[in-house]
């Protein structure tokens, strides 16, 4: 038998070498059949050809033999969680998102370690429930501020209620406290439909019928019969962009009956001119950054991808941002009037508004809010100034236009169009705009870490020099933008590999090159991500910088793979590699800010049982976290977690707790080193073109000041990782 389960393993060796994955998979079987001890030796040659094999079957969209091919793996290999993993990532790949979480979970339970798994289990949870829905839910000043409109508006036992929209169901759980005649509730989402079923059932209310679809897809008779009372919270930082009035006009057609009302009766939109470099930076290129390109009159902004305007949290950046106009409504929308919703939908010249400067200074981006006039005695407001905002709903950032010097009492006019359903600021036309990826405007604009690359030039050219004729330099920069080669090309370097986003970056890299009287004949550009890494053939360079990151705070595993390569293949001999240390660091905190956008507590709906069911869909890491905006409460000092070299096992840190506290998160960063003896720049600190990653945690044991607590440091085998907090000694 076990001469037998050799031969089988040759043949599958064979095969699997001539690319026959089918064939080698199954004398791989039928050696494990005939000698079951193979299976723990063979089991990486094997697992390469099942993954080869499957990519095949995908190829061919066969997906039936993908899991067949699963299904006779796992009579081998039960509890292998790669191999569970992997079934997960076919599931979700053909839209199976439950069992996809079933598998992702029974992997992550088998291995807690296991990075991978849980980054795809979070990133299904995010795709199933909008993380939107925490942060309302948690917003007490909305929810009761919707109650008692409801309670004032509802007549009991006469009216019929649809609530449009209804997520969770707390709404319509609110009108059904009024003892209407009928209630039914629609979401698009089968996830949040099935979920309101069970809240709304589970909380006593099993006459609220929930119907999973859109309801711009239905009619009366889909919900019952017209009805008398609408209740909705469709609305977006701009008001407009979850396409309310669409689904209102629709609702007053077919829906309402004639003499029905709606909650909220009205809504307000305003706008104020403010400056704040933060967000400007955010979304166009700085002055100081433009002058070093020697491209000063150049407009560089963002790529918007057809976005009209962003969301911020805008109370977040306190003296980092000065209002410097009155706000000046936009736009009122009586929603109990459909010639007036109608009229706004069909609307096609401009809404035009004159902004008052309130004193001298600089405007560079404009700020949405809106109010919502749930009932003619109770409103809702988003205004940033207000301490009695909802915080349900961001601002909207109206950031594509050209920094203005206003003084005291000027008008400044504006035009807002509305664009299917979303505003849109219109821009001036008489200045031409050069469009950039965010992640490069972010790397130039990162003050502080192109004065460190600046700053490292002349040591890195006594180094180099060391080895060549500066003439005969060749470099690779792989940074979103080539700052370091750029810096080395007008010090005469012979050559420079750099890389480009799009074609839009490309172009923008020549105008710089251009600008600064770089001979393009020197440069080679690599555009996208889809270069293969044999375009630098056997070639050797001089120095190479590569940066291993992703802009939300992540490692990007493509160009970690690619800077080894290049560091271990493609380095002359004593060549400069830089970063020469990454460190990743930590801190353990408390952070109200994070547990109410990523944990529902019920004391916040009005003490319904929402929290058990919406927080299955809890996640454990949330990236793009601006830490200089971010409240929170240290409860640790920072730690450092693990080095670059070290990215590829789970290592325990003991951390001293200095604060008593409950733990909501991990806060991770990194600190890096250019050049070896020279300086660290951390990325915690403002404008950093890298975002922070926040872990977050579910204990229920506080910390104690003075005590020492663990943090489990896992990175798995291809650079992913995570953080924990583990038991206090």
């Amino acid at each position: 038998m076990e001469h037998l389960a050799r031969e089988y393993v040759s043949f599958a060796r064979q095969l699997s070498a001539s690319g026959s994955f089918s064939k080698a998979f199954e004398f791989y079987l039928m050696a494990f059949e005939k000698d079951t001890t193979l299976k723990n030796v063979l089991e990486p040659e094997f697992g390469f050809v099942l993954t080869a094999l499957n990519n095949t079957l995908a190829s061919a969209n066969n997906m039936d033999a993908i899991f067949n091919n699963f299904k006779r793996t796992l009579d081998f290999f039960p509890n292998h969680v790669y191999f569970i993993n992997d079934i997960g990532k076919y599931l979700y790949h053909y839209k199976f998102y439950n069992e996809a979480m079933f598998h992702f979970q029974k992997a992550l339970n088998l291995d807690s370690d296991f990075v991978n798994a849980e980054k795809n289990l979070n990133s299904i949870k995010n795709l199933l429930v909008e993380r939107w829905h925490f942060r309302m839910l948690n917003d007490k000043i909305r929810n009761e501020a919707y109650q008692a409109a409801i309670h004032q508006t509802l007549v009991p036992l006469k009216d019929c209620v649809l609530d449009l929209g209804t997520g969770t169901g707390l709404l319509a759980m609110y009108a059904n406290e009024c003892k209407p005649m009928a209630i039914t509730a629609c979401d698009g989402s089968e996830v949040m439909t099935k979920m309101a079923e069970a809240i709304t059932q589970d909380n006593g209310y099993d006459d609220i019928i929930v119907v999973n679809k859109l309801s711009t897809t239905m009619n009366y008779r889909d919900v019952g019969g017209k009805r008398s009372l609408l209740i909705t919270e469709m609305f977006d930082a701009a008001l407009f962009g979850e396409h309310v009035l669409q689904s209102l006009s629709h609702a007053w057609e077919y829906l309402i009956s004639s003499a029905g009302r709606v909650i909220p009766n009205k809504a307000e939109f305003f706008v104020i001119g403010a400056k704040c470099d933060f967000l400007h930076h955010k979304y166009q290129l700085s002055s100081s950054i433009k002058t070093l390109l020697n491209i000063s009159t150049l407009n560089v902004h963002v790529i918007t991808h057809g976005e009209t305007y962003d969301c911020e949290d805008v109370h977040l950046y306190g003296d980092d941002i000065k209002y410097m106009t009155e706000p000046t409504s936009l736009v009122k929308i009586d929603f109990n009037n459909a010639h007036e919703i109608q009229d706004a939908i069909n609307r096609r010249e401009p809404y035009e508004i004159e902004l008052k400067a309130i004193e001298n200074g600089e405007i560079n981006i404009y700020i949405g809010y809106f109010n919502l006039y749930l009932t003619d005695t109770i409103t809702v407001t988003t205004d940033p100034r207000s301490n009695m905002r909802a915080n349900a709903w961001q601002q909207a950032i109206f950031f594509d236009n050209i920094t203005k010097q206003v003084e005291e009492n000027d008008i400044i006019d504006a035009e807002f169009l509305m664009n299917g359903g979303k505003l849109k600021m219109l821009k001036e036309y008489n200045y031409s705009i050069s469009r950039i990826s965010s992640n490069i405007l972010r790397f130039l604009n990162d003050v502080e870490f192109m004065n460190m690359i600046s700053g490292c030039i002349g040591m890195a050219c006594v180094y180099l020099g060391q080895m060549a004729e500066m003439s005969q330099i060749n470099v690779i920069d792989l940074c979103p933008f080539p700052m370091f080669g750029l810096q080395l090309l007008k010090r005469g370097i012979q050559s420079l590999i750099c890389t480009a986003k799009t074609e839009c970056d490309r172009r923008f890299f020549k105008k710089v090159f251009k600008a600064n009287d770089i001979p393009l004949s020197k440069i080679t550009i690599l555009v996208g991500d889809d270069w293969l890494q044999d375009i630098f053939k056997d070639e050797k360079y001089h120095a190479i910088f590569c940066n291993i990151f992703e802009q939300c705070g992540e490692i990007d595993l493509r160009a970690r793979e690619i800077a080894q390569k290049l560091k271990n293949r493609h380095l002359h001999q004593g060549g400069l590699f830089m970063p020469a240390n990454i460190k990743l660091m930590g801190q353990i905190v408390n952070s109200h800010w994070l547990d109410i956008n990523n944990k529902i507590y019920d004391e916040n709906v009005s003490n319904y049982r929402i929290a058990e069911y919406l927080n299955k869909f809890q996640v454990t890491q949330n990236y793009y976290i601006d830490f200089s905006h971010l409240e929170y409460t240290p409860l640790s000092e920072p730690c450092v977690l693990g080095s670059f070299s070290t990215f590829d096992r789970t290592d325990i840190i003991s951390v001293p707790v200095i604060r008593d506290g409950q733990t909501s998160a991990i806060l991770c960063w990194y600190v890096i080193e250019l050049m070896d003896n020279c300086n660290e720049i951390s990325t915690n600190r403002k404008s950093s073109f890298i975002s922070g990653v926040a872990f977050l945690t579910n204990s229920i044991m506080p910390l104690r000041r003075g005590t020492v607590t663990n943090l489990s440091c896992c990175f798995d085998i291809i650079g992913c990782f995570k953080v924990m907090k583990t038991d206090n000694f």
